[in-house]
């Protein structure tokens, strides 16, 4: 039998079943996470730090998201201590992904300081090549490496190393930072997590469920004043404000121009200096949602003779390098195919590619290690650099597998739901208990029900250009978001199934319960 939520269902059994579905044993630890740790060495590290106290240090970090949030951790953590800190984060296009010798060189060059100790955050695991080159240059130099990317060789030329897959490089930052300082920015920790799109289980559960709270209670300036002009209100922050609101004005500017006033956002407590870079990372993300526009409909139309045969979307153009992983994460996501973007706007090609659940897609990539210049990522993403005449061998042998590869897999994407729910258990009390297991995100998704049997009583498109669909049931708001297409094929009294999830929407003083619609299935 399928279980039922009915208007008599008590919260706490709702509770119950939700948490059974995800996998939950402990339901305690699960709804009040502990303090974010992980099991890991931290001594040899703080060791080394601790004794270039009184010298110059490096840290190195990178250019998205998680990588300028991690730097800003770990240099508030250190400068605690150290009066001679400096911070770095590559440019996109003019130092490229990962940690590079010549970025740094170029850096100390600038900076006229020979550094003592270098720290890499969120890069660094796959850098042995680079390493040894500054090693050669600087035997006396102590490198150390704290990464979460997957490492694929040894690293001789390192003095010690944090790595760990199970959170981000932010959430590295922080376990570390945390050894160093009491005031470790947790708040930062979580929005790299959830921006680098991190299953909100485990470590990242407790480093995003506490770091919400330091947020809301005390955010740094700059995170307080890109949250007011992105017009969030600070007390009732969400894992989707981090994900959809925050962490995309901290990117936009890394992927036009240059981070480091991302960076500096973070750090300084200058009030006039912080609403400037805040403004302008504000102006920089719709200049990068005008882009990305322009570019995914290109794309789109570069690809339809691939959507008919390839299970691999395969693109190439003169897209701008800082959006392409953005439009690769769009085409995946609406044709649930793997994606590969290039841009060839540069002498050297830059790539970015998203994935889905049944190809790894770094594992990928590495089969075909000799085609690039640097390549990086994870199961569901990658990065790399590659010699324009090395794109076409590139896509024809990637093709190739992948199609050998998903060609006896489902690929259907398929939407999920938690529990089979009656129209009168949507109700606020419910939806108040569903919200216990905030933060929701990748491994912890919103709660979904199947509803059954509903019968519209109207139906209207809403929106600018009504590319969105309202229904009622039953006195029930309902929303699809981009369903607007659909009005013309529904009825007033039809009866339809859907999934959806529950949702409060205050209008006018009034708060009422609503449904989000995922999916409409039947119509009768």
């Amino acid at each position: 039998m399928p279980v039922i939520i009915t208007s008599s269902t008590p919260p706490l059994d709702l509770l119950s079943i939700l948490l059974k579905k995800r996998g939950v044993t402990d339901f305690q630890a699960f709804l009040k996470p502990p303090v974010p740790s992980l099991d890991l060495d931290y001594q040899p590290i703080i060791k080394i730090i601790e004794a270039n106290y009184d010298k110059n240090i490096l840290i190195y970090g990178d250019y998205d998201v998680d990588g300028i949030c991690a730097t800003a951790i770990l240099y508030q953590a250190i400068s605690e201590k150290c009066k001679s800190v400096y911070s770095f984060v590559p440019h996109r296009e003019i130092d490229g992904y990962g940690f590079k010798a010549k970025s740094f060189l170029d850096y100390q060059t600038k900076s006229n300081i020979t550094f003592d100790l270098l720290i890499t955050v969120d890069n660094g695991i796959v850098a042995q090549p680079e390493f040894k080159k500054i090693k050669k240059l600087f035997p006396e130099l102590k490198i150390i490496v704290t990464d979460h990317h997957l490492a694929d060789d040894s690293l001789e030329s390192v003095d010690a190393i944090l790595h760990s897959t199970d959170t981000s490089g932010a959430g590295l930052s922080y376990l570390l930072s945390s050894q160093i300082s009491q005031r470790a920015d947790l708040g930062l920790a979580a929005l790299g997590v959830v921006a680098d799109c991190l299953p909100l289980t485990g470590i990242n559960r407790q480093i995003v469920f506490h770091g919400l709270q330091e947020l809301r209670l005390n955010p740094c300036l700059g995170i307080k004043k890109l949250m007011a002009v992105s017009n969030l209100r600070t007390d009732a922050l969400t894992s989707y404000d981090l994900g959809f609101i925050l962490g995309p004005r901290i990117n936009a500017v890394g992927r036009l121009d240059d981070p480091s006033s991302a960076l500096k956002l973070l750090l300084s407590n200058d009030p006039k200096e912080v609403s400037g870079l805040a403004s302008l990372l504000n102006d920089f993300n719709k200049s990068r949602q005008d882009i990305q526009k322009e570019s995914i409909d290109i794309s789109e139309k570069l690809i339809s003779d691939q959507l008919k045969s390839e299970k691999l979307i395969f693109v190439s153009g003169d897209f701008n390098p800082g959006i392409i992983g953005l439009v690769a994460g769009r085409l995946t996501e609406k044709y649930n195919l793997p994606s590969v973007v290039i841009s060839t706007s540069l002498p050297v090609a830059k790539g970015s590619c998203r994935s889905i659940k049944q190809l790894n897609i770094i594992e990928s990539l590495r089969k075909y290690h000799d085609l690039f210049i640097d390549l990086g990522g994870h199961p569901l993403a990658a990065g790399f650099s590659i010699d324009i005449q090395n794109i076409s061998k590139l896509k024809n042998k990637l093709t190739k597998y992948v199609n050998s590869e998903l060609k006896d897999k489902d690929l259907t994407n398929k939407i999920d739901y938690d529990a089979q729910m009656e129209l009168g258990a949507v109700k606020p009390i419910n939806i108040k208990a569903i919200a216990k297991l905030e933060p929701f995100g990748i491994g912890n998704s919103k709660p979904s029900f199947l509803f059954k049997k509903l019968t519209i009583s109207s139906k209207k498109v809403i929106g600018s250009t009504g590319e969105h669909l309202k229904l009622k049931f039953n006195g029930v708001d309902a929303i699809g978001f981009k369903m607007g297409e659909l009005d013309k094929s529904l009825n007033i009294g039809d009866s339809v199934d859907i999934i959806a999830s529950l949702d409060l929407n205050t209008w006018n003083g009034y708060t009422t319960p609503q449904l989000l619609i995922k999916e409409i299935m039947e119509k009768e």
